[in-house]
């Protein structure tokens, strides 16, 4: 058997970094109290928010930290304003990202107290919190790179903690500073306590904003998630606040930060007993490793794949997974964790998770994305010998538009018969069909962005169409999940490729959940997870 020598020889060959693919807390900046105050935008009842005069007052206040809204200029200058616009907060107009640095320093806030003040740029904020006071910093729109880049040349990056606000900044940050810790509120489709696990299972979060229901309270404190409440509002009183602390919260953002740390000590609260303290569960042993972005191919930067991998392996089998994203957005992270620790670590599977080419302006249109898996298959056939796993058989899975790519690969581009089975979730699979191909629907503007053609019965519609690609020769068994009540791809898309892989005589499976759309809940999550394991041990054993 391979053991170190396989690992060691992937990390040389492919000089990526190598990371536990659990997910594996992000240290928090330190706070001298027990219990954190968010001043939300600085201390603004009379100073204007979001300016140094605010910051600096809530700093003398005691606030543990300090709450900034951080968007970018015209020019890529960083600079610190809630509102998309500056039309109420200052004497001027116009979006933040339209005006340039020296518009916006021109510009006058508007004050209460009629002194001079000025939007600040996000490298001054930096300097006057630097070891005083944290910074709970509110993504708006920036960029993670030259704004970690500006964290770092201040010398912040132990006293920052950012709040998203979209996924692709949860992305972006992750691969940009790995340690650097996360917030965010939970999603609108969250309401339960197996929907927050299906959320854990695939984002890396430190603190998270305003849960309130007991159950998903319990869960983050038992994944190691401190949970700040936002008390702030025309309504913030001390009701409002014994409320909150009734919860066993570890935070709260506040608009009274004078007022409020005052109740916290008058009642014992600001260090006492009566903060439930974060405990961290302890790290598990793993038995897999992690290669991320590993290139497979040079057309793109965007062509590159995650490898999860066991520890300890022979000739394990290759499970390829397709992100989804209508082909324009998503990212191969989105595989779950839980599913990793299952398929890698415990059954010696190896799973690669990629990303391709995504639509852009225009570009990368119908077969681009073909050929980036067929590149990718490529790739990993070619590195089978050297690192001793099995590059003869392979399992594709895909979600959404990657599952629509991994039929179409399997049943119409897999010459070399690779392809021994394929797990489909929720995939368009026939780009002809007027369900998906209705005018001026979602599905159908997906379709055209896709092929670049309007026409559902033009020739590329049915290129593009794993129905109408597949043979008796070419078809592998499939199993199908889908939801009931899927919006954006009918589950007759689903039932229509069931049906001829049956008449085919090819073995195929048709799982659907009645009340899921577009994707699953955590309700479900667990069956999916599990029929997924049980269609791999009959269809592709990893021995």
């Amino acid at each position: 058997m391979r053991l170190q020598k396989t690992i060691l020889a992937f990390l040389l060959i492919f000089s990526a970094f190598v990371v536990f693919a659990q997910q594996i807390t992000a240290p928090m900046p330190v706070s001298k109290n027990g219990f954190v105050v968010i001043s939300h935008r600085g201390s603004h009842l009379l100073k204007p928010e979001n300016t140094i005069a605010a910051f600096e007052e809530a700093i003398q206040f005691g606030a543990d930290y300090i709450e900034m809204d951080l968007r970018t200029t015209k020019d890529g200058h960083l600079v610190l304003c809630h509102n998309e616009t500056v039309d109420n907060t200052t004497n001027g107009k116009g979006r933040v990202q339209d005006l340039t640095l020296d518009e916006i320093n021109k510009l006058a806030v508007v004050s209460k107290d009629g002194k001079a003040y000025r939007i600040p740029a996000f490298s001054e904020a930096l300097k006057i919190c630097k070891d005083r006071v944290n910074i709970y910093l509110d993504f708006k729109e920036a960029e993670a790179a030259k704004v970690y880049q500006e964290i770092k040349t201040a010398g912040m990056e132990k006293q920052i903690l950012v709040y998203l606000n979209k996924i692709e900044q949860y992305t972006d940050w992750r691969k940009t500073a790995p340690a650097m810790p996360l917030g965010a509120s939970l999603p609108e489709s969250i309401n339960t306590k197996e929907d927050l696990l299906a959320l854990l299972d695939r984002m890396q979060l430190e603190v998270l904003d305003n849960v309130r229901d007991s159950a998903m309270l319990a869960v983050a404190r038992a994944n190691g998630i401190q949970v700040w409440l936002d008390v702030q509002g025309r309504d913030e009183n001390q009701a409002k606040w014994s409320e909150a602390m009734r919860k066993g919260i570890q935070g709260a953002q506040t608009d009274h930060p004078e007022a409020f740390i005052t109740y916290l000590v008058n009642n014992k609260l600001r260090n006492g007993a009566s903060v439930l303290p974060v405990v961290y569960p302890p790290k598990a042993v793993l038995n897999f490793r992690k290669l991320a972005d590993v290139p497979y191919s040079f057309a793109s930067a965007e062509n590159v794949m995650d490898v999860y991998f066991p520890k300890v392996y022979d000739s394990a089998k290759v499970i390829l997974y397709i992100h989804g994203g209508s082909w324009t957005s998503g990212d191969k992270g989105e595989f779950p964790n839980s599913l990793v620790e299952d398929l890698v670590g415990k059954r010696k599977y190896i799973i690669v998770s990629m990303n391709y080419r995504l639509i852009k302006d225009g570009k990368n249109r119908f077969p681009s994305q073909m050929e980036d898996v067929t590149s990718a298959m490529k790739f990993l056939t070619g590195a089978s010998k050297k690192f001793n796993f099995n590059g003869k058989e392979f399992a594709l899975m895909g979600g959404s538009a990657g599952a629509h790519m991994a039929m179409l690969y399997a049943y119409g581009y897999d010459n070399n018969k690779q392809v021994k089975t394929v797990i489909d979730l929720w995939g368009p699979t026939d780009l002809t069909d007027l369900s998906v191909r209705t005018p001026n629907s979602d599905a159908d503007r997906i379709s055209v962005n896709l092929l670049g053609d309007p026409d559902a019965q033009a020739k590329i519609s049915f290129e593009a169409s794993p129905f109408h690609r597949i043979t008796k020769a070419s078809a592998v068994p499939t199993v199908f999940f889908h939801g009931g009540a899927d919006p954006l791809v009918p589950v007759s898309q689903a039932d229509k490729m069931y049906k001829k892989l049956v008449s085919l005589d090819v073995p195929a499976k048709y799982e659907v959940y009645p009340n899921e759309k577009h994707g699953i809940s955590g309700a479900v999550r667990a069956d999916l997870f599990a029929k997924v394991v049980a269609w791999l041990e009959e269809y592709f054993p990893a021995k």
